[in-house]
């Protein structure tokens, strides 16, 4: 069945780049956001910090203000209020993969699910001229290209996140059949 977000084939297409890369070097860095990927998709907040250096920075762009996190303490608050809360079940659905020696590029869409009541305590009481209620499931579609450089060890310094629209601009109405069966509400 195809769902309308399939977080867990996020970094497939990642894994395939690296297993057709020939230079070696090349092939780790892509393998290290694969990693980085499935552990924040699926929760591992350990794992995935083990794919950072000791003072990573993360550059937000495109979705209103930029936002820069730096630092380890900073970005792991970061990720484990964002699992807290469910956020990391979003799906990367990869279109392209670029790397040279120090970054990997990634190109494609975010697909992320809001409940209702999580739009409305953001001040959305409406979309497209359809209200939210607070059981209501919505989903933003949004261009993203993402830079992930890395160290001479192959740790990610961190990523620049570039969005293409603002995601709560490309929200549409779903429903719980929407969803694979591993996702959680």
């Amino acid at each position: 069945m195809g769902y309308a977000i399939d977080p867990h084939k996020s970094w497939l297409p990642l894994l395939a780049a690296a297993d057709s890369e020939k230079d070696p070097r090349r092939a780790q860095l892509i393998r290290e956001v694969a990693v980085h990927m499935e552990t924040e998709i699926t929760g591992q907040l350990e794992p995935l910090m083990a794919t950072l250096t000791a003072e990573p920075v993360y550059h937000f762009w495109g979705n209103g203000q930029p936002m820069v996190l730096e630092g380890r303490e900073t970005i792991r608050g970061f990720y484990a209020n964002m699992m807290a809360a469910g956020g990391q079940q979003f799906e990367v659905v990869v279109e392209r993969v670029i790397a040279d020696t120090n970054h990997v590029v990634t190109e494609g869409r975010v697909k992320q699910v809001y409940r209702g009541t999580a739009l409305r305590a953001m001040g959305v009481t409406e979309v497209g001229g359809t209200a939210v209620s607070d059981d209501s499931l919505w989903l933003s579609d949004a261009q993203l290209i993402t830079v992930w450089p890395a160290d001479a060890a192959g740790k990610l310094i961190g990523e620049d996140i570039y969005f293409g629209v603002e995601p709560m601009k490309t929200l549409k109405p779903i429903t719980a059949s929407d969803l694979p069966p591993y996702y959680v509400l």
